[in-house]
């Protein structure tokens, strides 16, 4: 995929148009606080038209080192005790094309107690434009694991086999085939390096003939990796950060709209049963039969243009009474005598003699917090669904929510708030 550099603007617009969306909710804007922390780390990142490259990988794969060894100096800190590195390390490196480099160490991924450090790394890592993905040996399932979770089509992903000198040339081409066998279905390439090799002993010619061993440190081996980072930065480098960052957007909008979904679906069950209850003791406390029917008719109109605000279609009085009523057909169809529910309620009252008027009212009451919970729900996905009955028409919508309600629980539940609300009144 090719963008342009006039798409690193737009990308940049899209991150700033994001962060500042004022209908976003508050709500969601906390749940995915993180994330919104990121896409502030992003706009910065483009501004400054930095590209990141991110060393990822278990403990002792020489993370640090490599990236010491790339810079020349030994800025980040070695050791081969777990947890040297603890939080996300970066540091500029040098410039190309007016673009910053900085490359990021991050904490080992395999340590005892250390799931938020390895949470951190996961997450520099998706947001790298080069990822380092360090191996000291072959590829383990775990590894191949979180390899899978970083690599995509559009990510550059360098697998790298450090420590190549703790291993004979034999040794290293069977660990590349089966590292290369292992990983064919991904998007990576597959490099060697020694970016701290062990000392090696070698033999001095003394002047008199005679030979002498010493020790000395052998020489850094990372031509090969800082040569593929130059080609990926010649040939993508003004390509990656806007690339990232868009594919990032297209997450956390994806993830936005998610939460909102999930948010309103929340609040739609509160106002649901709000109304619900409204109608159950209505019924409950309302022995006229005519008043019960009114009472139906005005609290599930009043629901239904709430719910429409909700969902932001703010639908009019009349609007809403004539929705109710489709709805009300489409279940008359379906569930026959239901409907009847009021009227039963009123006859119920009539005929329930030595019953406790509070269990016959509370019984009358569940009927109508059914009949309303019902109308709820099917208006509810309604708006969900884009204000449209989809595809199949408002049978099919009305029928699908009927058979998924448990219908007997929801008339249990009903029956008991409302016993306990009239036992309060009573009190």
């Amino acid at each position: 995929m090719v963008i342009e550099s006039s798409d690193q603007q737009k990308a940049l617009q899209s991150l700033k148009q994001l962060f500042s969306d004022d209908s976003i909710p508050a709500a969601v804007r906390a749940q995915l606080k993180n994330q919104y922390a990121s896409v502030q780390l992003l706009i910065e990142k483009l501004e400054k038209q930095q590209i990141h490259i991110v060393a990822f990988g278990k403990v002792s794969t020489g993370k640090s080192s490599l990236l010491n060894a790339l810079l020349g100096s030994p800025h980040f800190d070695t050791s081969p005790l777990h947890g040297e590195t603890k939080h996300n390390q970066p540091l500029d490196w040098q410039s190309m094309q007016q673009q910053s480099i900085v490359l990021i160490d991050t904490p080992g991924t395999d340590e005892f107690d250390g799931e938020a450090r390895e949470q951190m790394a996961k997450q520099a890592a998706k947001q790298a434009d080069i990822v380092l993905f360090l191996l000291a040996g072959d590829i383990s399932d775990s590894e191949l694991k979180q390899l899978n979770f970083i690599a995509s089509p559009e990510k550059v992903v360098l697998l790298v086999l450090n420590k190549a000198d703790l291993y004979s040339g034999d040794e290293i081409n069977r660990i590349l085939t089966s590292v290369q066998e292992k990983t064919r279905h991904l998007n990576v390439r597959l490099i060697t390096a020694s970016a701290d090799p062990r000392p090696e002993t070698v033999v001095v010619i003394q002047r008199d003939g005679s030979e002498h061993r010493q020790t000395q440190q052998a020489a850094v081996d990372i031509k090969a990796l800082k040569s593929e980072i130059w080609d990926i930065l010649e040939k993508e480098g003004k390509t990656l950060s806007a690339l990232n960052a868009s594919l990032f957007a297209t997450d956390i909008n994806r993830q936005v709209a998610e939460n909102i979904v999930q948010l309103r679906a929340k609040a739609a069950q509160k106002i649901i049963k709000t109304y619900c209850l409204a109608k159950g003791i209505g019924v409950a406390c309302n022995p006229i039969p005519v008043a019960d029917l009114l009472l139906a008719a005005g609290i599930d109109v009043a629901m239904i243009r709430q719910l429409s605000t909700l969902y932001g279609l703010q639908l009019g009085k009349t609007e809403a009474a004539k929705l109710t009523a489709t709805i009300m057909a489409q279940l008359a169809l379906l569930m026959g005598a239901v409907w009847g529910v009021n009227l039963l309620s009123s006859a119920l009252k009539t005929l329930s003699a030595g019953l406790s008027t509070t269990l016959t009212a509370s019984a009358q009451g569940a009927l109508g917090y059914y009949a309303t919970y019902l109308v709820g729900q099917i208006a509810s996905e309604y708006f969900a669904q884009g204000n449209t009955w989809g595809d199949d028409g408002p049978k099919a919508l009305a029928k699908n929510i009927v058979q998924k309600l448990d219908r007997q629980s929801i008339l249990q539940d009903a029956s008991e708030q409302i016993m306990a609300l009239l036992n309060n009144k009573k009190s």
